[in-house]
């Protein structure tokens, strides 16, 4: 800022400080617009699993949903997609636009959690195109945006861990998702326990929480408790969720070798950063899930990766903490889009393009 005629520095900013400003928050906006194609591909998705289920519930609500617990227990769906549903209806327009403000908006929170970390929606991109992350945005749209909202929330509530704010943060989450208040909660809890700056102590931290967290897994699996949660009992019933991994199934090991190499590429400055300590704690609560509950697949997988996620910040702040050359960033980067793209969309998800682009 320059100063005026009384010798005081003017609070009025400079030309060149305003198109700075304003170039920011285009580059911002222009980076969202390239994700835009994908966006349409949702907006335009053909006979997938899901596809139904969003349909009839959109067809349905032709009223606003004013009882959430209702709507829930209607659609087993949570009620801001009630509100929205309700709300395109009401203006006439197609289920496309609902399934296109899901995508857009999950987008917008991820380039939010990433700016807020630090990061861009640019850098971490690989880390989530290539891998199920996307093709969870592709088919449970519902979770996908939740994942997006809470990890852009994240950073507030390890900030703010006693205020309002982890309340207000749950309430909003769980309007989009219910499953992705696990991530709010498990992020709130360790922001209180988080362990001193150093290597040895973020590693025995870590393995303290892959431990116990296996041993609590294999306690409500032994106890059967599964079989008292209603909407748990009717997924154990279904042949399609209630399936075995191996213990030592691929996902599983590539979460462990992931965790060790995190804590091995950790350095002091990322040590001392609280949100990047939560990131780590939920991974390795996520490695202890995925172990834990190798016998109940939709708790291993799906349940889990509202934890793993954390992944899809933390490979970028490492890779920019050990590599300088932002071109060479982008070789590692795109190697890694590479070979997670084929594994997933090739053996994780193979019918995902041909169930997206069959007309309903």
């Amino acid at each position: 800022m320059a100063a005026n005629g009384t010798g005081q520095r003017s609070t009025v900013e400079s030309p060149e400080r305003q198109v700075w400003r304003l170039d920011w928050r285009a580059r911002h906006w222009l980076t969202l617009l390239v994700f835009l194609p994908l966006s349409l591909i949702v907006a335009l998705r053909g006979d997938t699993g899901d596809t139904a289920n969003y349909l009839d519930a959109f067809k349905a609500t032709q009223d606003f949903p004013w009882d959430p617990l209702l709507y829930y227990g209607s659609f087993s769906m949570e009620w801001s997609f009630g509100v929205l549903s309700w709300l395109i209806n009401a203006l006439s327009l197609p289920s496309p636009v609902l399934f296109f403000v899901y995508s857009f908006a999950t987008f917008y929170f991820l380039s939010l959690a990433a700016s807020r970390m630090e990061l861009s929606l640019v850098a971490i991109a690989p880390y989530y195109l290539g891998t199920f992350f996307l093709a969870q945005q592709f088919l449970q749209i519902r979770q996908g945006l939740a994942m997006g909202l809470a990890f852009s929330l994240l950073p507030l509530v390890v900030a703010r861990r006693k205020g309002f704010t982890p309340v207000l943060s749950l309430a909003a989450t769980s309007m989009v998702h219910v499953v992705s208040c696990l991530t709010l909660v498990t992020g709130w809890v360790l922001s209180f326990v988080r362990p001193k700056p150093t290597r040895r102590a973020l590693t025995l931290w870590s393995l303290a929480l892959i431990v116990l967290t296996f041993l609590f897994a294999r306690a409500v699996m032994t106890l059967d408790v599964i079989s008292t949660v209603g909407r748990l009992a009717d997924y154990a019933a279904d042949g399609q969720y209630n399936q075995e991994l191996q213990l030592l199934a691929p996902p599983n090991i590539r979460a462990a070798l992931l965790m060790v190499m995190m804590l091995l590429a950790v350095t002091p400055r990322l040590q001392r950063s609280p949100v990047f300590v939560v990131l780590i704690g939920m991974y390795a609560v996520h490695v202890g899930m995925r172990f834990g509950f190798y016998d109940f697949v939709i708790l291993s997988g799906r349940l889990s990766t509202a934890l793993s996620f954390a992944e899809v910040f933390i490979l970028p702040l490492l890779v920019r903490e050990h590599v300088c050359r932002g071109w060479l960033r982008g070789v590692l980067a795109g190697l890694y889009l590479l070979v997670h793209a084929v594994a997933t969309y090739q053996v994780q998800v193979p019918t995902l393009f041909d169930d997206y682009f069959t007309p309903l």
